[in-house]
Parts: structure tokens; sequence; C-alpha cells
């Protein structure tokens, strides 16, 4: 027989399952917090608080410990401020350059040949395999979305994002494009978590279906006017954002798309929230069908 327990066990359950809901969700908000200092204070509002400079002094000292030879060292550090490209970290990478076997070659390639690489100087540097580390363009075409999308009157979402710039409303919707809603849109990430980004697009996403459902439409577009709006804030904000403000112009980093802009949100994670849960549903026009 199996002895009957002692404490009962669906109160037992459903306490351990509060306590572990609690802990995911202090868990998560720390990781937030962090997040938020790290990178959407440090990259979205650098002209008001200089977290940038911080890291930057750190990354600097931890690669003056790290690697021995002043020369080298000169051709790690980069000639533009932290955060204009994507950071990274290791505990390993800086410390090969002071093996033997490790030479740091800066000079640009001119040709891979069947032997190894070519520089633009003459040098030919023999290689038995070859990685290709080169990085990659977000915003190319063919890239957001990775499909033809195609709008009123054919108009193709790449070829309009070409002409008038990445934009999106709340980087969310397109005009032009109705029912169709984007999750990474342009101006919709800040940069602290592709989560947070789910859940906030897709709150924005449910209030417009729910709203179309209320007044029987089968069309959701945004308005042109609303957009534009939308736009012109996110613009008028890059003056806060440590891309335009940190020597990033010479960083060739892909956070920059074809036209200049960086197409992230400057807005902290409690702003996007709200927005997601208040922008106003008469920016949409809603039709079709039965609409009221």
């Amino acid at each position: 027989m199996i002895p009957k327990p002692d404490v009962p066990i669906a109160p037992l359950l459903q306490s351990v399952m509060a306590k572990s809901t609690l802990l995911q969700w202090s868990t998560r908000m720390i990781s937030q917090a962090i997040v938020e200092v790290g990178f959407v204070l440090a990259g979205q509002y650098h002209r008001q608080f200089k977290v940038a400079r911080l890291y930057e002094r750190i990354a600097r000292d931890h690669l003056q410990k790290q690697v021995k030879d002043p020369v080298i060292r000169a051709k790690l550090t980069p000639n533009y401020g932290f955060g204009c490209k994507r950071p990274s970290t290791s505990n390993t990478y800086l410390q090969a350059f002071n093996r033997d076997n490790v030479t740091l070659v800066t000079e640009a390639i001119e040709a891979v040949t069947a032997s190894g690489v070519r520089s633009r100087e003459g040098g030919l540097h023999e290689v038995d395999v070859l990685i290709c580390a080169t990085g990659f363009k977000v915003f190319e075409n063919g890239n957001m979305p990775p499909f033809p999308l195609k709008g009123l009157g054919g108009r193709d979402l790449e070829a309009w994002w070409d002409a008038n710039r990445y934009q999106a409303y709340e980087g969310v919707s397109v005009p032009g494009f109705p029912n169709a809603f984007l999750i990474l849109g342009p101006n919709g990430y800040n940069g602290a978590s592709y989560f947070q980004l789910i859940e906030m697009q897709c709150r924005h996403i449910v209030r417009c279906l729910t709203q179309a459902r209320k007044k029987g439409a089968s069309r959701v577009e945004v308005t042109a006017e609303a957009n534009a709006r939308y736009f012109r804030a996110m613009k008028a904000r890059t003056g806060n954002q440590v891309f335009f403000s940190n020597g990033c112009a010479t960083a060739n980093s892909y956070y920059f798309d074809k036209h200049g802009d960086v197409p992230f949100r400057p807005a902290t994670s409690v702003e996007a929230h709200l927005r997601s849960m208040t922008f106003p549903l008469s920016d949409y026009r809603f039709s079709g069908a039965g609409a009221s």
C-alpha cells in the first residue's frame, strides 16, 4: 500500500508553483534591469548617461592586462567608442595574441588564392582553413522580411523602404500594407530583449485585431500621418544615441543601414511597454466587410 501523505498534495503544489513563479519573475526583473542599464541607457541615452564611457575604460584596462605586446595591443584597440558595434566577451580570445604561433594581420585582403590569403600590401599568408567571419547586414534586401511582401497597388515593401528609409509605426505597421504586422520592424526594438519585444508587439497587434473584430472590419491599416509622426519622433531622439555621438561613423557597424539610420527604438522599456498598451487606435483605419 502507498502510505497516505501527512500533507495534502494540492496545497503543497500550489505553494511550490507560486514560489516558482515568483522566482522566475524576480529573476527576469533582475536580468531586465541589468540589460536596461547595460544597453538601453548606454546605447539609447548616451548623452544623458555616460555608461558607455565606463565600459570603454574597463575594456581598455582589460586589453592592457591581457595583451603583452604594445604594438599588437594598439592594433586591437578600436578607433571608435564602445557601443558602436555589438560587444562580445571572452576569457581567452585576447590571451591568444600572446602566443608565438598567432599572428595578427590588419591589412586589407586583396585576394584569396589556392594556398592562402594575399593582402593589399603584397604579403601572402598561407592557410589550411579559412573561416569567413565577415559579419552580416540585418537590413539588406531579402533579410527583413526574408520574403517578398506586396501591399496596395502591388507596392513592394523592400522597394518602399529603399525609397523612404526604414520605418514602421511603433515597429509594427507600414502604411499601404494593410493586415501586415511586423515583430522586428524598424524603430521597434530598443535593444533590451527579444522576448520583451515579442510581448510588446503582440500586445499591439492583438489590440488592433480586437478593435477590428468589434468594428466588424476585415482590413487594418495604419495611417500615413500616424506613421510619419512616429518616424519624426524617433529620428528627433537620435542625438541621444551612442551611435551618433561616439565616433561610430568610422566603425563600419551593421547597426547602420544604407540610409545612415540606426533603426533601433530610442526609448526605455517602460515607455515601449506603455505605448503598446496606450497607442491611439485612431492611428489605424478599420475598413472592409461590415465595418462600422
